[in-house]
């Protein structure tokens, strides 16, 4: 137990370096403090919610992280600052591809209750696996990022730097670029496959 919640908060700890530096530098202690504390209180109630509130604890502070950045975009070109700052390009990049990424995960390993809880969603009911308006916008919309989401985190790398020119290549984008590739792979080859199996007449879904 000792060890689980060590990987909690060490993983906890890692998100919250996602935040803007100058934000980091005035609440991250405070914010690990709090995230301790809750977790504290938590687990002496009860052991069944606290998936749930750990969960839900991860999603809030992302969610914070993620205004956060847009709020120093605001300061200046958007775009232009996103494509500047590598830690931008990899957070709205991962924003991106989050909600096509986090459904294909949550059906492919069967994640309960969100995959239930999706199912429900983006589907019809009483029509077993029949697409409903919303799934087709989070699918295809979430098929149509994900090269956006590739062009826009692996442009920080692409810039030479320096009088030499050199590139510079940063973890954070090569990780997020990566779970992108393979979001590529598995979605846009799937449909692919699928295509074929269709036109030689083996199987249409």
């Amino acid at each position: 137990m000792a060890y689980q919640r060590n990987a909690v908060h060490t993983l906890y700890k890692k998100l919250l370096r996602l935040y803007p530096r100058e934000f980091r530098e005035h609440l991250e202690e405070s914010m690990e403090q709090t995230f301790s504390d809750l977790y504290k209180e938590q687990k002496s109630q009860t052991e069944r919610g606290l998936f749930g509130f750990v969960l839900w604890m991860f999603l809030e502070t992302g969610t914070g992280i993620f205004r956060e950045h847009i709020l120093v975009l605001r300061q200046g070109d958007t775009m232009k600052n996103i494509l500047a700052n590598h830690n931008s390009a990899a957070i709205t990049s991962f924003v991106l591809a989050m909600p096509l990424g986090l459904t294909y995960a949550a059906f492919m390993f069967k994640i309960e209750p969100l995959a239930r809880l999706l199912n429900d969603l983006f589907t019809i009911a009483g029509q077993q696996g029949e697409i409903n308006t919303l799934g087709r916008i989070v699918i295809y919309g979430g098929l149509l990022l994900l090269p956006v989401a590739l062009a826009l985190n692996l442009q920080p790398m692409l810039k030479k730097e320096g009088p030499e020119g050199k590139r510079r290549f940063y973890a954070i984008n090569l990780i997020v670029g990566a779970i992108i590739l393979l979001l590529i792979a598995v979605t846009w080859g799937g449909l692919f496959v699928e295509e074929i199996y269709c036109l030689r007449g083996i199987r249409c879904d």
